[in-house]
């Protein structure tokens, strides 16, 4: 009877550990989406879907995301004041990286361009005015995922640029951004 009690003991903690964790999660990135929601992008003609941060994020982050199709192939994604994403469908053109990093990082007279991270398929940078002498720093993102077929352009959608922390939650919400059907 005692080692009935024992085997059974043993295999509820066995099974307790071997539970997943509640909070979502991206295993292969080692990235934690705890405050983030999923949100497929199949109704606006994308196949793939992303996570957006929810309004416990602490970056003014709203209740509710808006998706809105603009004019081509073009969306943007906004939650609260200081989330804001482009994508940009660009088919089957595969340059657009290392056209962005010729064209504005490196050939700038206005801005002083510092990268933070360049991977290869996103680059994170801040930017500073070189005519003033009171300087403001922006940070901003810079991205290329390929899904199904077609090179997406993923960027945060304010020209002035965002914070160092709103630019962290894009990037996640950019690293998030996979398709729908992985085996196509």
């Amino acid at each position: 009877m005692r080692t009935l009690q024992t085997c059974f003991m043993m295999l509820s903690i066995m099974t307790s550990c071997s539970e997943e964790p509640k909070a979502s999660s991206d295993s292969q990135l080692g990235i934690d989406y705890y405050q983030f929601d999923e949100h497929k992008l199949e109704s606006y003609g994308i196949d793939a879907s992303i996570m957006i941060p929810n309004e416990t994020a602490g970056i003014g982050a709203s209740f509710e995301c808006e998706i809105e199709p603009r004019e081509g192939f073009k969306w943007i994604i906004t939650n609260g004041k200081n989330f804001k994403i482009l994508i940009e469908d660009y088919g089957d053109y595969q340059y657009k990286m290392p056209e962005f990093i010729r064209k504005e990082l490196e050939d700038q007279d206005i801005f002083k361009t510092e990268i933070i991270e360049q991977k290869e398929n996103y680059v994170v940078y801040k930017r500073e005015l070189n005519l003033s002498s009171n300087t403001t720093s922006s940070y901003h993102l810079y991205g290329i995922k390929y899904i199904n077929g077609v090179y997406y352009e993923i960027k945060n959608d304010d020209e002035e640029g965002n914070t160092k922390k709103a630019i962290d939650f894009i990037l996640k919400s950019f690293l998030s951004f996979k398709s729908l059907n992985p085996s196509i």
